[in-house]
């Protein structure tokens, strides 16, 4: 609770009212409502193995041009085998490059944020005593 002392409008000066006036506090209150899209939350679930092809895969066709039945040869003779145990076809290499590439597309995508339906409330009251 405030109280102030307000100077006296007369005709005499230097006078101050010894009238406490009380100036009750104010509470304010915040409403924010905001929609957030973000695909930053998703984190991938390949395993280091999957990982390690993909950037092989990668790395023989994108920067050395190679098609993907070499890219699958070259796994074979390199004893590389599939996510699943098998051995390596040209549709194998074709699927993790397709699949991985799309989703990192996908989560590397930009939202704008948006707000909405903001407002400042002041809310009066006296307190009880």
């Amino acid at each position: 609770m405030f109280c102030v002392l307000l100077k006296s409008y007369s005709t005499v000066t230097n006078y101050f009212s010894k009238v406490p006036i009380i100036i009750p506090p104010k509470n304010y209150s915040l409403c924010l409502s905001v929609e957030f899209v973000s695909s930053n939350l998703w984190v991938s679930s390949y395993t280091p193995y999957q990982q390690e092809l993909f950037d092989i895969i990668t790395k023989y066709h994108e920067e050395q041009g190679l098609n993907f039945k070499q890219i699958s040869d070259w796994l074979v003779e390199h004893d590389y085998k599939t996510p699943r145990g098998n051995i390596f076809k040209q549709s194998h290499c074709w699927s993790i490059y397709k699949k991985k590439n799309s989703s990192i597309k996908r989560f590397s995508r930009e939202y704008d944020h948006i707000i909405t339906d903001m407002k400042v409330d002041v809310v009066d009251y006296v307190p009880q005593f």
